[in-house]
């Protein structure tokens, strides 16, 4: 056994081999162990040198859960109507450092209430945020689902019974006297149909009752407007439709096209964005 080992008998009889150091050696160890574990800075980036064989443990969620409040806000919500994210992110939000990002596309509002500072120049987290999407109204949707869609007769007047309250001029009235006139005039043969002066189409129509033969005419408005929201919980719009027809073996078919419903859109989300202006706040169109 040299100067620098001893043996040592455990409690089993096994013997552990110990190694004594000088106390020079055992600074440079030690200098060595420091340097290892101290943090390095290198052209603007930072490491840390760990032994192999360690563990990282990142404590920081654990000891925040374990304090009375987080240390900064987090977290995304999302809102029912835009009253609500508008008044959220007054509440939560500084004009100097919250971005609203208006996206048309996907019609959403997405305000971002620890953005980069834009006076100072301040980096943000960016991860604390609320949204709002305008979600189209069921009404909107029902006559955007059946927009340019040929109909039977009788289907296209059960459409038109079951969404007469849309229908503003001509009157829903007047608009389901049609309605059930055409579920009344299904078994006729129409012959031939021409357009009137006064902004309707005239059908004429022959039908066999009680053995008897008879002809008749059926007058149809050529367009019609319905009034409805657009979003839920919004505003109402009024949005044009023109009817179409097709005349084909005695039998109609019809649909509708509406006007510029895309446009519609557009501008009924465009005053969204003008509202969420007018709390201070930056709006740009984009996604965040």
């Amino acid at each position: 056994m040299n100067d620098n080992q001893n043996n040592t008998t455990g409690l089993a009889g096994s013997t552990i081999e110990q190694t004594h150091f000088d106390a020079s050696t055992i600074e440079k160890i030690g200098a060595l162990s420091l340097a290892a574990s101290a943090i390095q800075e290198l052209n603007g980036t930072t490491h840390l040198v760990i032994p192999e064989g360690f563990r990282h443990l990142d404590l920081t969620a654990a000891l925040e859960k374990a304090g009375e409040y987080p240390k900064r806000k987090t977290g995304t919500v999302h809102l029912g109507d835009l009253s609500s994210f508008n008044v959220y992110a007054a509440d939560q939000g500084e004009p100097y450092d919250t971005y609203i990002y208006a996206d048309p596309e996907a019609r959403t509002l997405t305000a971002v209430l620890n953005e980069h500072d834009k006076e100072d120049s301040t980096a943000g987290w960016r991860d604390f945020r609320a949204v709002y999407k305008a979600e189209l109204s069921r009404e909107f949707t029902t006559w955007l689902q059946f927009n340019k869609k040929p109909m039977e007769q009788e289907d296209f007047a059960i459409f038109l019974e079951d969404n007469i309250a849309d229908v503003v001029e001509p009157s829903g009235e007047t608009l389901l006297q049609v309605a059930l006139t055409l579920q009344a005039k299904t078994e006729v043969n129409f012959s031939s149909h021409k357009r009137l002066d006064n902004g309707q189409v005239q059908f004429a129509y022959s039908e066999t009752v009680d053995a008897r033969a008879g002809t008749g005419m059926i007058e149809i408005p050529r367009e019609f407007t319905i009034g409805l929201r657009l979003f839920k919980n919004g505003d109402g719009y009024k949005i044009r439709a023109r009817l179409k027809y097709r005349l084909g073996g005695g039998k109609l078919k019809f649909w509708y096209e509406l006007d510029r419903a895309d446009n519609a859109i557009e501008d009924a989300f465009q005053a969204y964005i003008d509202q969420a202006r007018e709390n201070g706040f930056t709006v740009l169109i984009g996604k965040p």
